[in-house]
């Protein structure tokens, strides 16, 4: 066999001379070998000393799975370790727990219970170049110093097998990972599964290796699990699946410390004891309590033990338990507690698996706490960042929904608003800011803000959006926002609709069939400076729910909204809280791959006692094209003509061919003309991109006065035909409106 064959017989392979390094490590794993099996160890270890000289670093390992990877990978040279001890005095030092100087803190180690050490100098020449040592459980202090000579004399085999190769010089540097000598047959001082433990099978205990590798899968499985698991809930389902059936344990209890109490996070069985456990104080003496406190384990194996331990109604009808700390980031975040039907006996092997998988466990539940904070953190401020209540008005109810799933990262940048505007009319908003981050959501504040002043103002949709547009691009950022903006006319039920590359809005009628608008898309804002929006005019009968939403309510925004909305039909309408919340279980219980926030903003208008839905048209007139204002006066001769106001037609051409001269003369754009009829009066607005307000000028005497005041005249005349007459900004430009009486 391998073993039996001599160095000198290893040095050749194929007569061929092997590389210094290769039979460098060769002594190395023969020297652990031989450890392991003539002292009954359960692992044994070469530590080297580092290039500075502050620390050892382990070279080689030896032993059987789990306990070898316990072994620290780094031991500054002052620590208590017996490693670090025979190091520093270059004798042989031994021990049944790690040294620990007065003063100081004993070093951590997933080792839950005593264990013998012992650790001998390597010197090499002049200089010791590192440390052999090896670690026997349970503890054998009668048996030390046999035990110390017998490694004394591995390590003299070792060093001179190196100083004949000319290796390891004092100070060299270190190998970037250690090697593992895997020792599956140990000997008859040691055995995978030792006397006295449980009967638990791991493996086939006659065959070397298979215990330690079937506890090794477990930890691996258990680990790949815990990393893909989301949520607190999913990651104690986890280690019920790989910790409590893998060791055969009948009861789960996984607790974590909030305000000076045990929080019972998931457990499985034990109800009867989960109601003591959560919300006790860690200062009350019960097992999560205790190991809370102190962070070692209680391996409690018969109920004799757990009643000399703890009260009948601490631990219930269980027979034997084990509770483990639940460690992350240098600290017990939590534990987690097993229970069992009948007395169950724990081997060293098993301890230590246990206390690598609580440790793993641990750190899931430290990542999904952060998780957790940072995600009600990240609610809180987005909630301040939305309207705290939405206004109410007798023809509309309104109402809205904000979802954000447990899956989404950090905050999101959607936002919905209820905007008041002059005229009895209101604006409805949904947007998105890209992105899933502090940014996103700060954009987002900063936008909303903009949007809801411009609307204020006066601006119409169109003329919003291009000026939040420029917001965007003055607030110096690469993000880019979608956004629906929805002007409602309260008084008369008509719906002006200007979207940036968002979803349009859906209608619901009446008759509960849905309408998909048919609004120009136009760009998001923030792609292309100076970019013009257009918008769509629809009527919106008594009775019609205007959904607008944001992209995170599905794959395919429009058609899952549709599809949410016309599932929803058969809700109470006169519940528009009802139909919202039917609306938003429907959007959450969605399956989506990537899932994203969700603003959702409902819209009930009930309409106006104060007449009909208004009639709208429109044209328009290409820059400085003066003929235009002929197109004008005959486009409102039209409009009159077919509904029976003739009587108004000479006052109307009169003030649209002034606003639309004046619009042509002083605004480099296209100019659009608008009418729109109400129960009481025709409303005629001009538009363009000259954000100057015009100024009408009284007609003087005076020629030179005339001059001066030569634009002024046509507002003056407007302002004298009109009933009333104003100016509103929109964006670029202005828009130019009068009222005439019928």
């Amino acid at each position: 066999m391998e073993e039996q064959r001599t160095i000198a017989d290893r040095e050749r392979v194929d007569g061929v001379q092997e590389p210094v390094d290769v039979r460098q490590d060769r002594l190395l794993a023969e020297a652990l070998r031989r450890v392991v099996r003539s002292t009954g160890a359960l692992f044994a270890m070469v530590y080297r000393a580092g290039p500075d000289g502050t620390c050892l670093t382990v070279e080689a390992i030896g032993g059987t799975p789990p306990q070898i990877f316990t072994t620290p990978n780094c031991i500054p040279r002052d620590s208590p370790y017996a490693s670090a001890a025979a190091w520093r005095t270059g004798r042989p030092v031994s021990s049944g727990l790690p040294l620990v100087t007065p003063g100081e803190e004993a070093p951590v180690s997933l080792i839950p219970h005593p264990y013998s050490v012992a650790s001998v100098p390597l010197p090499l020449g002049k200089d010791c170049f590192g440390v052999l040592s090896a670690v026997w459980m349970p503890p054998r202090p009668s048996e030390l110093p046999r035990l110390v000579e017998r490694l004394t004399g591995a390590g003299e085999a070792l060093t001179a097998g190196l100083a004949r190769l000319g290796r390891f010089p004092a100070g060299a540097g270190t190998r970037t990972s250690p090697m593992i000598v895997p020792v599956l047959d140990p000997g008859p001082g040691v055995r995978p599964q030792a006397a006295g433990a449980s009967t638990h099978r791991w493996g086939l205990p006659d065959l070397p290796g298979s215990s330690a590798l079937s506890q090794m899968f477990q930890l691996h499985q258990l680990s790949a699990a815990l990393n893909r698991a989301s949520g607190t809930g999913n990651v104690v389902r986890t280690a019920n699946e790989w910790i409590t059936k893998s060791f055969g344990a009948d009861t789960l209890v996984v607790t974590v410390a909030a305000a000076g109490r045990l929080r019972v996070v998931g457990h499985s069985g034990a109800s009867g004891l989960v109601g003591g456990i959560h919300g006790a104080p860690l200062d009350r003496r019960i097992p999560a309590s205790d190991v809370q406190r102190s962070g070692e384990p209680l391996f409690l194996p018969d109920r004799g033990t757990l009643l000399g331990s703890y009260s009948e109604d601490d631990v219930g009808d269980l027979r034997a338990m084990a509770v483990l700390p639940a460690t992350g980031s240098g600290q017990v975040v939590g534990s987690l507690m097993l229970g069992f039907g009948t007395e169950r006996d724990f081997g060293a092997e098993e301890r230590t698996l246990l206390l690598m998988m609580a440790e793993r466990l641990g750190g899931a539940l430290e990542r999904e706490q952060l998780s957790e904070t940072e995600h009600a953190l990240t609610g809180a401020l987005q909630k301040k960042l939305l309207p705290r209540i939405l206004p109410e008005w007798s023809e509309m109810a309104t109402t809205a929904r904000y979802l954000s799933p447990p899956s989404a990262s950090g905050m999101g940048g959607d936002w919905y608003d209820v905007i008041p505007l002059p005229g009895r009319q209101v604006g409805l908003v949904v947007g998105d800011v890209e992105g899933h981050h502090a940014d996103s959501a700060v954009i987002m504040g900063q936008l909303r803000s903009g949007l809801h002043a411009y609307a204020t103002e006066g601006h119409d949709p169109a003329a919003v959006l291009a000026r939040s547009n420029a917001l965007l691009a003055e607030l110096d950022t690469d993000l880019y926002a979608t956004c629906c903006l929805v002007r409602i006319d309260l008084e008369f039920g008509v719906a002006e609709i200007a979207l940036a590359g968002h979803p349009p809005p859906l209608l619901r009628g009446p008759d509960g069939c849905v309408v998909l608008p048919d609004a120009p898309p136009n760009l998001p804002l923030g792609v292309t400076h100076g970019h013009t929006y257009t918008t769509a005019e629809v009527p919106v009968l008594p009775g019609t729910l205007l959904m607008l939403y944001t992209n995170g309510i599905g794959c395919d925004p429009v058609a899952d909204a549709r599809a949410l909305l016309e599932s929803a039909d058969g809700a109470q309408r006169c519940s528009l809280d009802g139909f919202a919340d039917i609306v938003a279980a429907g959007t959450a219980g969605r399956s989506r791959p990537h899932a994203d926030d969700t603003a959702l903003l409902f819209a009930l208008f009930e309409g106006s006692p104060l007449g009909p839905v208004q009639r709208v048209d429109r044209m328009s007139v290409p820059r400085h094209d003066i003929q235009g204002v002929r197109a004008a006066r005959r486009f409102v001769r039209g409009y009159l003509t077919k509904r029976g106001l003739s009587r108004l037609t000479e006052d109307l051409e009169v003030i649209a061919s002034e606003a639309v001269t004046n619009a042509l003369i002083h605004a480099d754009s296209e100019v659009e003309v608008r009418l729109r009829e109400y129960p009481d009066r025709i409303h005629l607005e001009v538009r363009d991109t000259d954000a100057k307000p015009p100024i009408p000028t009284s007609v003087t005497d005076s020629d030179e006065a005339n001059a001066v005041a030569e634009h002024g005249r046509g507002m003056g005349i407007v302002e004298y035909l009109s009933t009333t007459w104003g100016s509103s900004p929109n964006g670029r430009g202005k828009t130019v409106w009068a009222d005439l009486a019928k």
